[in-house]
C-alpha cells in the first residue's frame, strides 16, 4: 500500500519507518515523529514497532521496540517520558528534577509539558488524535493524547494553558500539529457521543449517515477548541492521515476490532 499524504513525510532510518509534519521541518531545534508499524520484533497482531503491552505481546518486546526506535531517531531512551494514558485531561510538566529522580513512568497522565532539551516526550495512539504543541520563542514543547473522551474535555486546551501559565507561553505563538488518527470518514458514532460533542459548540453540525450513526471529526474539534483559546488557524496543522484507512501503515483499534498494537507520538528540544 503506498503511503500519501499532502501533510506528512514518510522517512526511514534503517528498517524504521515514522512520519513527520513537513511544517515542522522549518523548526531545526525540535525533533518529532509518528511511528509506523514498520521496523520493531513484534508479532502476529503487534507486528511490528508496537509500544503497547497487551495480550500474548511480551515486555521485552516492547522495550526493544523503545530501543530499536530511539536509536533510529537519535532519542535518549533514558529520558524518555511515558504516561499510562486513561482517557482524561491531565498534563504533566516535566522538569530537571524529575530527570533526576529517574522515574518517567506516569500512571493516569494523558499529556506532558517541557523545556528541558533532550527530553523526549511520547503519546500513545491506535486512532486517538496526539496534539503536538511547539512554542518557538520560550522554547516549550507539549503533546498530548486526544481520543474522543479527552477532546471533549479539552484535553487541548489545558496543554495550551500549561504553556501560558507555566512557561509564559503566548498563545498566538503556539505551533500545532494534529496527528494521525481515526478521520472523519472512519469515525462513526451514536447519538450519545454525537451529543457531547455537539455540546462543545463549536458550530460543528451532526447529520445521521445511512448507517443511522454519526461521523465525528476530532482532528477538526480539536482546530476550533485550540482556536478559541487563541492559537491563529494558520498555525494549527491537521494531519490529512486516517489511522484506519492506513490500517497496513498504522495500528487501528477500529479497524481491527482491538486486535491491534499502538503507535507513538514523540517530540523533544534538540539538546
Amino acid at each position: 500500500m503506498k503511503f500519501k499524504s499532502e501533510t506528512m513525510d514518510l522517512n526511514f532510518s534503517g528498517e524504521v519507518g515514522y512520519l513527520t509534519f513537513k511544517k515542522f521541518g522549518e523548526y531545526p531545534n525540535i525533533s518529532h515523529a509518528f511511528s509506523t508499524r514498520y521496523g520493531g520484533v513484534s508479532k502476529n497482531e503487534f507486528s511490528f514497532m508496537n509500544f503497547y503491552l497487551a495480550g500474548s505481546e511480551s515486555a521485552k518486546n516492547v522495550e526493544e521496540n523503545y530501543r530499536i526506535f530511539c536509536n533510529a531517531l537519535g532519542y535518549d531512551r533514558n529520558k524518555l517520558v511515558l504516561g499510562l494514558q486513561v482517557h482524561g485531561d491531565k498534563i504533566k510538566v516535566i522538569s530537571n528534577e524529575d530527570i533526576k529522580n529517574g522515574d518517567l513512568n506516569f500512571s493516569g497522565v494523558d499529556g506532558f509539558v517541557t523545556d528541558v532539551p533532550g527530553v523526549v516526550l511520547k503519546t500513545s495512539h491506535a486512532d486517538c488524535c496526539p496534539v503536538y504543541m511547539f512554542d518557538p520563542v520560550r522554547k516549550v514543547v507539549g503533546l498530548a493524547h486526544a481520543g474522543w473522551r479527552g477532546t471533549v474535555l479539552k484535553i487541548a486546551e489545558n496543554l495550551v494553558r500549561n504553556f501560558t501559565e507555566k512557561f509564559g507561553s503566548r498563545a498566538e505563538n503556539l505551533i500545532c500539529a494534529l496527528g494521525p488518527c481515526i478521520g472523519r470518514c472512519c469515525f462513526e458514532v451514536g447519538e450519545d457521543v454525537k451529543n457531547e460533542f455537539e455540546n462543545l459548540k463549536l458550530g460543528m453540525t451532526f447529520e445521521k449517515n445511512k448507517n443511522g450513526k454519526f461521523n465525528i471529526d476530532i482532528k477538526e474539534t480539536n482546530k476550533r477548541i485550540l482556536e478559541n483559546c487563541g492559537v491563529p488557524s494558520e498555525n494549527i496543522i491537521k494531519s490529512d492521515v486516517c489511522s484506519s484507512c492506513n490500517k497496513d501503515w498504522l495500528f487501528s483499534h477500529r479497524a481491527t476490532q482491538g486486535k491491534r498494537g499502538n503507535n507513538g507520538a514523540f517530540i523533544t528540544i534538540k539538546s
